[in-house]
């Protein structure tokens, strides 16, 4: 009997944990950038005060990360998800 409910539960409350690539679907920035370099994860690591990891973040994914710095027109920034809290975050 206790098996029977306990079984019941399960199917109504089945709790279904997505995969990491769901969580990396979630950051609309990185979608934006048309190289996939994660600018949530570098502005982190700036923010926390770890500068090398930032700059191995930011040149990860593209091997001219400084040079695209200059040139780049931020698309991260118009799919950036922070615009629905407050404003969105600027990578400059």
């Amino acid at each position: 009997m206790a098996d029977d409910i306990i079984a019941v539960y399960k199917e109504i409350y089945d709790v279904v944990i997505p995969d990491l690539d769901y969580y990396i679907r979630q950051i609309d920035c990185r979608d934006g950038c048309p190289v996939n370099t994660d600018p949530r994860g570098y502005m982190l690591a700036l923010h926390a005060g770890n500068f090398l990891e930032g700059y191995k973040i930011a040149r990860g994914p593209n091997p001219f990360a400084s040079i695209c710095g200059m040139i780049c027109g931020a698309p991260c920034e118009s799919t950036c998800r922070r615009d629905r809290v407050d404003k969105t975050l600027t990578i400059r």
